[in-house]
């Protein structure tokens, strides 16, 4: 009796849903790991603009400045005391004419630019009474630059105490008509080029992961699982019948 218990549970095992599919699941560990890339893409435009001139040429009278080159000039006082002595140096120039003149005094002296020859002075005769062209007072180096505005004599007059005043030329010219070669732009043009560059960046990451995998196998038919079920039946009853036998 006790063995034909025995028989009747291990058949009710066999027989259970839960002891046909257990055999059908499994459970394992599994180790994933994952890439993933990052594209990164920056694109620079610019522009580059390129002037062009061109220049054409001919013959035709310029007026052009050449040197003039006055010589050195030395000027020497002897006044009575309270008293001043006086020089008049005329220039004859042309329209656009530069003078350019550098001038030391070893006293303190007066120089005064007059369009004309006739003047008047102050009693001790140092200072100009009326207006002139241009003035410096009190000087003991000065630099003359002035540009003739019309073809005419000028004066430039001197006055100072006992002293000695030298003039030197640092590069008066005059203008002076001449044949000669003119360049002059013909057309100009501007082009404008544009550009772009792209650069690209990849970024490559990975991660690992650990988890459970669970793997099934193909799901039986019903005819499949009817013919395990008769199956396990019929070893079931085989072996009730072989433990009733003995």
């Amino acid at each position: 009796m006790k063995h034909a218990r025995t028989t009747w549970v291990m058949a009710l095992i066999l027989l259970s849903p839960l002891t046909i599919t257990l055999p059908l699941l499994t459970s394992v560990s599994s180790h994933s790991s994952t890439t993933y890339s990052i594209y990164r893409e920056t694109t620079m435009t610019y522009t580059v603009a390129v002037m062009r001139t061109y220049f054409g040429s001919t013959k035709a009278t310029a007026l052009v400045q050449v040197p003039m080159d006055l010589p050195p000039k030395g000027i020497g006082f002897l006044a009575a005391k309270g008293k001043c002595g006086q020089y008049v140096l005329p220039f004859t120039v042309t329209n656009g004419t530069a003078l350019i003149l550098k001038i030391t005094s070893t006293n303190p002296a007066n120089l005064y630019l007059l369009p004309t020859y006739t003047f008047q002075t102050s009693p001790n005769g140092c200072s100009l009474l009326g207006s002139a062209v241009l003035a410096a007072n009190n000087f003991t180096a000065y630099t003359m630059h002035w540009v003739a505005p019309e073809e005419s004599t000028f004066y430039i007059l001197f006055t100072g105490p006992t002293t000695v005043i030298i003039l030197k030329d640092q590069g008066s010219t005059h203008p002076v008509i001449q044949d000669t070669t003119t360049t002059y732009a013909t057309s100009t043009e501007t082009n404008f080029n544009e550009y772009s560059s792209t650069s690209t960046t990849t970024y490559t990451t990975a991660t690992t992961s650990t988890h459970p995998l669970y793997l099934q196998l193909p799901t039986l038919s019903s005819l499949e699982i009817v013919a395990l079920l008769i199956t396990c039946l019929g070893i079931t009853l085989v072996a009730v019948f072989r433990e009733r036998g003995r």
